[in-house]
């Protein structure tokens, strides 16, 4: 009888999975939240060499391709969008997926999807779910805090054994100086969670610093790869690059060693980024971490004093020069603002950072996030500060705001050395994209004669790269203010000369197209025009189709017009502050919190839902995981 009644639920589902609406950096936003990261949190004061790419919430990808219930995913729809989506279709579930700093936006869609399609149950995930139950649950019928294929398969009747499959979910690459590549870039989900545990990290303690593996091994992640690109080719995308979605992979050695086998057995070089601790990269030589085909690895450096286990491991000056001696770019993350910390600690720690020449860096602001031990710590001390103890603004939980007591540090002030160290980076090292070719033309020259077939054929694939670079090369100086980033650039063209060739006539003739393309890429920036993403909708198993998406760059918006998107910018800069003005005394943005202790004893650990938090199907009233048994 089960069987049968889990047959009908899962037949009558029809789903709905989207992202939070745009646009982003609206009144009271942080502009470190958004549809791009390695804009908004990494190349941030680059100006129009920062690297540019919309990153889709490729969790929705994995939960609706693990369904059998049909399901539609939608990537930063606008609150029109969402509205005719809803008008059109009849969906049962709505899922939000959405962080802290995004709520104010779950709270108007909410309202959206209860006014036009008020059978349709809601469901909010994602890690904004650490907020507690009280906030939430007026918006929700379902609050999800684990893994969420799993909890979608249970709320829906279906098999919670099956495995979860891979999903293809690729981006548009980068974009640069204003020019986008033809070519896209797969996801492949590899695990969830990390047992490093460091006491900020959301990320460890929403899993209970548990990982969660989603492929079953590394050949398994190796051929998810593989389909991803038959997949591309088939509708006509050129995919030769893949980022691997794991906390830390190289912490799990024998996976990692699988993974090798695979490649080595394919005889493909792969062009990956993938996340790694120093104390995971240290299990395995430079060479085999190349042979994986990793070109970019995103590693902590955290404070000197910080004392996080992950860290230990080679020293760290040893482990970066033998990664970018065989064409390994390194994106370092840096964190500011722990209780040692001072001015001059922390300009002497960025500066050994400087020495270690990181092709990108991060420098985020030491902050409690609920359901992590700082939290804890913050909250039963009562450091945090008024503004944030008696009555959080949410949007501003987001890694570059100050949001308790420090002993050197007011919040402006620490915000503005945040800033500061930024533009010195860029300053100092140059553009990201010059920092990166300079790594994998030091990989050309070091593995061109390798005994390694896979190290051998890495190399002329990096050289590939270079050419594109080398165009931009000629503008670079005259959009560079700073003396020490354009006596890089002049090295790097040197050095490319000796190894791939001088500048070509073409390189020379597209200089002046370089310099208006970048000139008008940073202006655009500036003025906050052409800047949001675009909405991308992708079918499963409807009847319109098994299993489709439109074009994957509409995520760039263009799929929009000229006129329509310049109108979204134009509302958003001009008509949209004056309308939240006026209604904010009514649907304030700033959440009125009684007691931040409160919340860390309800969500310490952010346990995962179970049973119990699922049968609002029978009492249209939502039960959070503070009413479990």
């Amino acid at each position: 009888m089960f069987f049968l009644e889990a047959f009908i639920v899962s037949q009558r589902a029809n789903i709905l999975l989207t992202s939070v609406v745009r646009p982003f950096g609206g009144p009271g936003e942080g502009s470190s939240v958004g549809a791009e990261l390695f804009h908004a949190q990494i190349t941030r004061a680059q100006r129009g060499f920062s690297l540019r790419q919309v990153i889709r919430v490729w969790g929705l990808d994995l939960i609706a391709h693990n369904l059998r219930a049909p399901a539609v995913v939608l990537h930063y729809p606008s609150l029109r969008e969402l509205r005719v989506e809803l008008q059109r279709h009849h969906y049962t579930h709505v899922g939000i997926n959405f962080v802290v700093a995004t709520f104010h936006k779950v709270r108007t869609m909410a309202k959206l999807i209860r006014r036009h399609s008020p059978h349709s149950k809601i469901v909010l995930g994602g890690y904004g779910t650490v907020l507690p139950d009280e906030l939430l649950r007026p918006y929700a019928d379902y609050i999800c805090r684990e893994e969420g294929v799993t909890f979608m398969r249970r709320i829906l009747a279906e098999d919670t054994t099956a495995p979860i499959l891979p999903a293809y979910s690729p981006v548009p690459s980068t974009s640069v100086l204003g020019y986008q590549q033809p070519t896209v870039v797969g996801h492949v989900a590899a695990g969830l969670g990390c047992a490093n545990g460091c006491d900020f990290c959301c990320t460890s303690h929403f899993f209970r610093r548990k990982h969660i593996r989603l492929v079953p091994d590394g050949y398994a992640l190796y051929d998810a790869m593989m389909e991803s690109q038959k997949r591309a080719n088939k509708d006509g995308y050129q995919l030769n690059a893949w980022a691997v979605i794991d906390e830390d992979f190289f912490l799990y050695r024998r996976r990692a060693e699988e993974f090798l086998d695979a490649v080595r057995k394919g005889g493909k070089a792969l062009s990956l980024l993938g996340f790694g601790s120093i104390k995971g990269l240290s299990q395995f030589t430079a060479a085999e971490i190349a042979e994986m085909g990793f070109d970019l690895i995103w590693t902590a450096f955290e404070g000197k004093q910080s004392g996080y286990e992950k860290l230990n491991g080679r020293p760290i000056g040893e482990l970066y020069a033998d990664l970018r001696s065989h064409g390994i770019a390194v994106l370092s993350s840096m964190i500011i603002g722990f209780p040692y910390q001072d001015t001059k600690q922390v300009w002497s720690e960025f500066a050994e950072l400087m020495s270690l020449e990181p092709a990108l860096c991060q420098f985020l602001i030491y902050f409690a996030f609920p359901g992590t031990p700082f939290f804890e710590e913050v909250a039963r001390a009562k450091k945090f500060l008024p503004q944030y103890q008696e009555s959080p603004d949410l949007r501003r939980w987001d890694g570059f705001s100050l949001h308790l007591k420090h002993p050197h540090f007011t919040p402006k002030s620490l915000e503005t050395l945040q800033a500061a160290l930024y533009r010195e980076d860029f300053s100092r090292l140059g553009p990201s994209v010059y920092r990166l070719a300079q790594t994998w033309l030091t990989g050309v020259g070091n593995l061109r004669h390798s005994p390694s077939p896979l190290l051998r054929a890495r190399s002329e694939r990096l050289r590939r790269l270079l050419p594109s670079i080398r165009m931009t090369l000629g503008a670079a100086p005259l959009l560079l203010r700073s003396a020490a980033a354009r006596h890089r650039v002049a090295e790097l063209a040197q050095n490319m000369e000796r190894v791939i060739g001088p500048q070509t006539l073409t390189d020379r003739l597209v200089t002046p197209l370089v310099l208006a393309s970048g000139f008008g890429s940073d202006l655009l920036s500036r003025f906050g025009l052409l800047q949001q993403p675009g909405l991308l909708r992708v079918e499963h198993r409807t009847t319109a189709s098994s299993d489709s998406q439109e074009s994957i760059f509409a995520l760039q918006g263009s799929r929009q017009s000229l006129l329509s998107r310049v109108g979204e910018d134009l509302y958003q800069r001009l008509i949209r502050p004056l309308a939240e003005r006026v209604s904010a005394s009514s649907d304030p943005a700033v959440l009125s919190i009684p007691n931040w202790s409160e919340v860390n004893t309800r969500q310490t650990g952010v346990p995962p839902s179970c049973d119990g938090c699922i049968s609002t199907a029978s009492t249209d009233q939502p039960r959070a995981l503070s009413e479990c048994p």
